[in-house]
């Protein structure tokens, strides 16, 4: 019995392989430098979606973040209740991230509070 696709198929072109081979690793390197080293570049501000005033304080900041996560956390709680299985696991593991993430805020907060004091 003769096949008549080989096995394994031969490459059209190697060249392309090749081509994306190196532009995976190419990402690669460029997501390497942008998490694992000092050298991100940030964005224009005018770039920004949102942008924060200069003359905000980082005591407002936080009380901010801290408000926010509040907001997150509860719409994720409401979501997780009319949810079933697993989307109801993933919504309040999101949910529960938000939590630590609020505590962690709010303790910055207290640890501002007595350095001022």
């Amino acid at each position: 019995m003769e096949k008549s696709v080989p096995d394994p198929p031969e490459n059209p072109s190697n060249e392309t392989v090749t081509d994306d081979l190196l532009r995976d690793r190419s990402a690669l390197y460029r997501a390497i430098d942008f998490y694992l080293t000092g050298d991100q570049p940030s964005p224009p501000d005018e770039l920004r979606f949102y942008n924060v005033s200069k003359d905000v304080s980082f005591e407002d900041t936080q009380l901010y973040i801290a408000d926010l996560l509040r907001c997150a956390s509860v719409t994720a709680y409401q979501c997780g209740d009319d949810l079933k299985g697993a989307d109801r696991a993933m919504v309040f593991s999101v949910w529960h991230l938000l939590e630590i993430a609020k505590a962690m805020v709010d303790r910055s907060i207290e640890c501002l509070g007595m350095k001022q004091g």
